[in-house]
């Protein structure tokens, strides 16, 4: 018997795919003690549901996606799940108003922790809808409940389809806007172990931010000048032409030997901009030109390798610009082929945000594996 199986239907009728996601999971002939699911939004509420019913005793935690991918398959629409049926104790709960005071729901955090036989080995898997401007609330309120427990973070901020502000989470038959659900997994087979993964390198163009709307994440200046102005000519384009080429040049946040990247989502009409992670004043940042992508997949291959010899399964998230990208260049399946080599087991959220450990980050893939 598998220790996990990923089920994956393309089937657009969302009957007919948990029908066959159902029959996957099924022909284990073990109950599930987890299931993880991904799906468009507009059908959550009918998975969210259905894995209840059918695996009343299981956690099922799930978030809507842009696109449904797994070692299974990929699909714009449909339906993949990651069943675990051994060799893990898992407790789960939710933080709500994640726009505005998370916080108030720590002792959701606490009483998960208290009903795992420890907390050696254990990481928290969380997603959250997407817009709501919380994800650092959230990661500061799961901070101040770890603080003094080695127990990593991750998680990504929710997905859709159809290019709406619209996005939803589920947690045991039930759907949420404006929170957070989570699991605590604690590995009893083996280690845990977390990896991110972004396709961009630093350029020589480095600038502090002068004045910024930290909550609302608007950066009105850039070394006291106007930010839109700043990077158009930085980037050696015009002011028009600035949104098509930002996403290909992110700004990144510099904390010590490591790069965290911003991704722009709007210039506003004043010219300042704003962005889908929060970023602080008279902190410095660095305009980022895009990397090779074959080395870049190089390099994750062999840290992947080192970090976890054997991989049981994995949770992935990949931002959705990424997403976008593969599609763009034709290079989704290769993304999907070069990740079942050291994960054969995982599935992925494809959102508009990727959380690891204390931070809120664009632009890239961070993976959860279990030994």
């Amino acid at each position: 018997m598998e220790r996990s199986v990923v089920a994956f239907s393309s089937k657009s009728d969302y009957k007919d795919a948990f029908k066959e996601v159902l029959k996957t999971i099924n022909s284990e002939k073990q109950t599930p003690k987890l299931i993880v699911f991904f799906a468009e939004a507009a059908d959550m509420w009918y998975y969210a549901a259905e894995f209840k019913k059918n695996f009343p005793e299981a956690v099922s935690v799930g978030s809507s996606t842009q696109m449904t991918i797994s070692s299974e398959g990929t699909k714009q629409k449909g339906l993949c799940a990651l069943a675990v049926f051994s060799g893990i104790e898992c407790a789960c709960g939710a933080l709500y108003e994640v726009d505005r005071h998370p916080r108030n729901y720590i002792l959701h955090v606490k009483s998960a922790m208290s009903q795992l036989s420890s907390l050696e080995n254990t990481c928290c898997l969380e997603f959250t809808n997407a817009f709501s401007k919380g994800e650092e609330l959230v990661l500061d309120t799961f901070y101040v409940a770890f603080r003094d427990f080695n127990i990593p973070v991750i998680g990504g901020s929710s997905g859709n389809t159809d290019g709406s502000t619209r996005t939803i989470v589920a947690l045991n038959g039930d759907i949420f806007v404006n929170t957070c659900v989570f699991v605590l997994i604690k590995n009893l087979n083996g280690k845990i172990a977390i990896h991110k993964e972004h396709m961009f390198k630093p350029s020589k163009k480095i600038f502090t931010v002068t004045d910024v709307d930290c909550e609302d994440r608007i950066v009105y200046e850039y070394d006291h000048k106007n930010p839109a102005e700043v990077l158009s000519n930085a980037l050696h384009v015009s002011m028009d032409g600035l949104p098509n080429v930002l996403s290909a040049h992110p700004m990144g946040r510099v904390m010590g030997d490591d790069i965290l990247v911003s991704e722009f989502e709007n210039i506003n009409y004043d010219g300042s901009i704003s962005y889908f992670s929060q970023i602080y004043n008279y902190t410095k940042l660095v305009l980022m030109d895009q990397d090779n992508l074959e080395e870049v997949w190089e390099r994750s291959d062999s840290q992947i390798k080192s970090k976890i010899a054997s991989c049981s399964f994995a949770i992935i998230v990949n931002c959705k610009s990424r997403t976008d990208m593969f599609i763009h260049d034709n290079v989704l399946d290769k993304f999907v082929s070069n990740l079942k080599i050291n994960l054969p087991n995982f599935i992925c959220l494809s959102g508009f945000g990727e959380q690891y450990n204390r931070d809120n980050l664009n632009q890239t893939m961070v993976v959860l594996m279990f030994e």
